[in-house]
């Protein structure tokens, strides 16, 4: 019995273990500012983004990766810290960056222009570090082969 009972729970862990989406984290620039940052490059991991997450550290916040050039939209549902957003067109120039506040999804968030990538971090984040409109994210080869979907 305690075989069996063992051998059951070995295989609701690995089953749980392979449900879980390993999401890819890279470092990117944004002119002189780093980050490490969670690639959200399918439509789960977008739709996930930064929910039940507490904190992001200092330079750590999630980069997302639009198949197409579109009028981004996004949302605070289950985000419970504010955070800034940063819109980049295919080329990785900066279009604009918005301050963003928990509120349980209330608010959907815009891109001023149609935009490719959108990077979260911590509110401040884009001040901090003298960011503007057209500071350059270096798109590196990682980021370019990553399959997006």
């Amino acid at each position: 019995m305690k075989s069996a009972l063992f051998r059951l729970s070995l295989i609701l862990l690995l089953l749980m273990v392979a449900g879980c989406e390993r999401r890819q984290q890279i470092t990117l620039s944004v002119d002189q500012a780093m980050a490490v940052v969670d690639v959200a490059a399918t439509e789960d991991a977008r739709a996930e983004g930064l929910m039940h997450r507490q904190a992001l550290a200092k330079d750590e916040g999630m980069l997302f990766i639009f198949p197409r050039d579109e009028i981004l939209k996004l949302w605070m549902l289950n985000v419970h810290m504010p955070l800034d957003v940063g819109f980049f067109d295919r080329e990785g120039r900066l279009i604009h960056f918005l301050t963003m506040q928990p509120d349980g999804g209330k608010t959907i968030y815009r891109s001023a222009a149609p935009a490719r990538y959108a990077l979260e971090m911590n509110q401040g984040w884009f001040s901090r570090n003298r960011l503007s409109k057209g500071a350059q994210m270096q798109i590196s080869r990682k980021l370019k082969n990553i399959t997006v979907n």
